[in-house]
């Protein structure tokens, strides 16, 4: 009976994209999930499903880690396809979006399954070039090159991935999962596996593709690949690289420092951003950035792994119910502007965010904090920063919408009840609200989000017009001001424009960004980061 369910949960999105295809029912988009989310809630822990006769042998297992995974990822899924059943669809674009996103579920579902490596990479890299015909959706040259960015760093995670899983495979001579415990992991193995995956999870310098593609896809396309997809790399570092491995030690001082870096580029970034989007594309880098970090020092505190493992599990799943549900919510208010119901919902959905006493958050951070409370002052300090850093983006992001939505468009009913109803699991989850207790801790980040809204209250009043309009810029942008600056002034370096603009899916009509007015912005926003963090040091 077991087997029938997990063979079904890997089926059924196929079968929606039978029913697609024959019928063009969109509700298939929804019920294509369904039996995941069935799957997840009555499937004990310890089921499996082995065809030998596909591929290399082909291995399928639900443990606690992938019952979480699985169950989360399929209701955001299952939330998902009914937004976008239920939203009017562009008729040019309609049955290629659904079919890639039937494709992308279909690779997700595959991955968090899978019990060894060819498996789960076949279902990763499944789910990462579907999302491209997700990403492209939109009729406008911004989501052309968000694609083309995207699908850049998507071919170069999964080409590093594939070499490390090979590494990986000679050096252990086997490709399951349950055969790397305790094993000497290769370095190289190592190095292209954290490299594969830290595209995924936007580590810096690999986090290029993010911004432009969560500012210029589908608001739906968005919603799934900030949560479900975008966590998809934690779990492939907690398949590839258990804890018990021998090796891994000075790879989790990297990861520590590269997510300690992750997690401040996305504040300070994130919060000069002129769009909703673009702030919680920020901030997504900043909570990978805290998740990689953490795990890093998983990987060095042998004695802490399990505690920092559990409670890292449970923070993913609350960062990726509340991101997708914010999404959605943008989505919304594009539609509808700055209506009192969409802003309070948003409202709540921050606060979870951040932590506030008596939500999801709250527990999430009480259990990360915990993990690592005996004897590890560096990630405590990093949970402290965390929190006052994902205040002051919840503050900028609920600022930015109380200006005018850019795109109205006309308004379904449907949509807004998936949204809705994802609401309640995104405020309380990964636990139930009356095991949430009161944590003065939590007051911290209520505090920031409130001085900083007073800051730019009182920015807006003593210079008008500081925080300009427009969309917001991104790194790339940058990049190729300065590139064409560069090839103006100085010729003679001869800087192969053409080859850059590929290597860095970069359009010769991209708008160039207006960086210089916020110097003033960002320097103030440094100093309140900083002063608050300081307060908050001092008070413990």
């Amino acid at each position: 009976m077991n087997e029938i369910a997990l063979t079904l949960v890997l089926l059924s999105p196929f079968i929606a994209i039978a029913v697609l295809l024959a019928t063009s029912m969109r509700w298939s988009l929804a019920l294509a999930a369904v039996p995941a989310f069935a799957a997840a809630l009555l499937t004990p822990v310890g089921s499996t499903l082995e065809l030998s006769w596909l591929l290399l042998g082909v291995h399928f297992a639900l443990d606690a880690t992938g019952q979480l995974f699985l169950l989360f990822s399929s209701l955001v899924w299952l939330v998902a396809g009914v937004y976008a059943a239920a939203t009017p669809p562009d008729p040019g674009r309609r049955r290629g979006f659904d079919l890639f996103f039937l494709l992308a579920l279909a690779g997700n579902l595959i991955l968090v399954l899978a019990a060894d490596m060819v498996t789960f990479y076949v279902g990763f890299a499944l789910m990462g070039l579907s999302a491209y015909g997700m990403v492209i959706g939109r009729r406008s040259q911004r989501a052309r090159r968000a694609g083309r960015i995207y699908l850049a760093f998507t071919l170069a995670g999964e080409l590093a991935l594939f070499s490390g899983l090979l590494a990986l495979a000679a050096a252990v001579d086997s490709r399951l999962f349950a055969d790397l415990t305790g094993i000497a992991m290769p370095p190289v193995a190592v190095g292209l596996l954290l490299l594969g995956f830290g595209i995924k999870l936007a580590l810096p310098g690999l986090h290029l593709w993010l911004v432009p593609t969560y500012t210029g896809a589908p608001i739906v396309a968005v919603a799934v690949l900030s949560g479900p997809m975008m966590n998809a790399g934690l779990l492939g570092w907690l398949r590839f690289l258990p804890s018990d491995a021998s090796g891994l030690a000075d790879w989790g001082s990297v990861l520590m420092l590269l997510g300690t870096a992750g997690l401040v580029l996305g504040v300070w970034l994130g919060v000069m951003q002129r769009e909703p989007r673009a702030v919680l594309a920020y901030s997504s880098i900043a909570k990978m950035g805290l998740i990689s970090a953490l795990f890093g020092t998983a990987l060095a505190n042998p004695v802490h792994t399990a505690p920092i493992i559990a409670a890292l599990v449970l923070f993913a799943m609350h960062h990726l119910l509340v991101k997708s549900a914010l999404f959605l919510g943008v989505g919304e208010w594009e539609k509808r502007g700055r209506v009192s119901w969409v802003m309070v919902v948003l409202g709540l959905l921050a606060l979870t965010m951040i932590g506030a006493p008596f939500t999801g958050g709250a527990f999430a951070k009480q259990g990360l904090g915990e993990a690592v409370a005996d004897g590890l002052d560096g990630p405590a300090a990093l949970l402290t920063l965390a929190a006052i850093g994902t205040a002051l983006l919840m503050a900028r992001f609920m600022w930015l919408l109380t200006r005018p939505a850019a795109r109205p468009s006309p308004i379904c009913r449907f949509p807004v009840v998936a949204w809705l109803a994802l609401l309640p699991v995104a405020l309380w989850a990964p636990s139930m609200p009356g095991a949430i207790a009161f944590d003065v801790a939590g007051l911290v980040p209520l505090g920031a989000i409130l001085a900083a809204l007073a800051v730019m209250a009182w920015m807006d009043a003593r210079w008008p017009g500081l925080w300009p309009h427009g969309r917001s810029s991104d790194e790339l942008n940058a990049i190729g001001l300065a590139l064409r600056h560069a090839k103006r002034h100085l010729p003679a370096l001869e800087f192969q424009s053409a080859r850059l603009r590929v290597a860095l899916a970069w359009p010769a009509s991209a708008p160039a960004p207006s960086q210089g007015t916020l110097v003033i912005p960002g320097l103030l926003w440094l100093a309140l980061f900083l002063g608050l963090l300081m307060a908050a040091v001092l008070s413990h």
